[in-house]
């Protein structure tokens, strides 16, 4: 009987860091993924109006970051 691996969505600090060509871009992101982070940001601002393409870009960025691209 062989047991089903479960996927677990938190970082290990075991995991290895990728290189250079390893990195992800933007791309590597769904857009709702990069939406629900910038909605949480635009949250976290209350709510104020007028930041939505500095959220989107804030957004991108911490994905980017999580993942060891700049």
């Amino acid at each position: 009987m062989s047991k089903t691996k479960v996927h677990d969505n938190q970082t290990s600090s075991n995991a290895p860091q990728p290189n250079s060509s390893q990195r992800a871009s933007v791309g590597t992101f769904s857009e709702d993924e990069i939406r629900s982070r910038a909605y949480q940001i635009y949250e976290f601002r209350n709510r104020t109006d007028d930041h939505a393409a500095e959220d989107w870009s804030q957004a991108e960025t911490e994905l980017m970051e999580m993942v060891g691209g700049k």
